[in-house]
């Protein structure tokens, strides 16, 4: 198994016990919330967004913390902020999975700094990423379809 696909089974399966299964494993009582077994999922919640941001900024050619940060609010339109200790601690974590590499050079002016890049490896992780995010993005329509739907429903039978 290549190391992006366990990372975001991992990740998955880590989402699953949060937020109750995936919908897809095992169903009520024990065993109850455990993953379908996906290899193409990622964690669930605000934070969710910060590897893949991080990721696209890096596939951008690389750099230190601040210009990562300023990236990302970039490509996003300002839309994705990432804060600092996030940031690093993603970093650090793609860096321990052998998705990014990490260089000290000196500062233009100042002290030496950390510049990140992506391995090989790492364009793997990349386009999994593109592929979770297309299935969140299509379960994200039907859910707030269900919740339109539910709320009108509510609301009509409350008048």
């Amino acid at each position: 198994m290549h190391l992006h696909t366990r990372r975001l089974e991992v990740a998955h399966e880590e989402s699953a016990v949060s937020a109750g299964g995936c919908g897809q494993g095992a169903g009520r009582g024990r065993g109850a919330g455990r993953c379908c077994g996906q290899k193409r999922h990622a964690s669930i919640g605000r934070g969710a967004l910060v590897e893949p941001a991080v990721i696209a900024a890096l596939l951008g050619g690389g750099g230190h913390g601040y210009d990562l940060r300023r990236e990302i609010a970039e490509l996003t339109g300002d839309r994705v902020t990432v804060d600092s200790g996030g940031l690093y601690r993603v970093l650090r974590r793609l860096e321990d999975e052998g998705f990014v590499q990490s260089t000290w050079v000196q500062g233009e002016a100042g002290p030496q700094r950390r510049e990140y890049e992506l391995t090989d490896e790492a364009h793997a992780l990349a386009h999994d990423w593109v592929v979770h995010l297309r299935e969140r993005e299509q379960l994200a329509g039907v859910l707030a379809g269900v919740l339109e739907r539910v709320v009108n429903e509510n609301e009509d039978s409350s008048r």
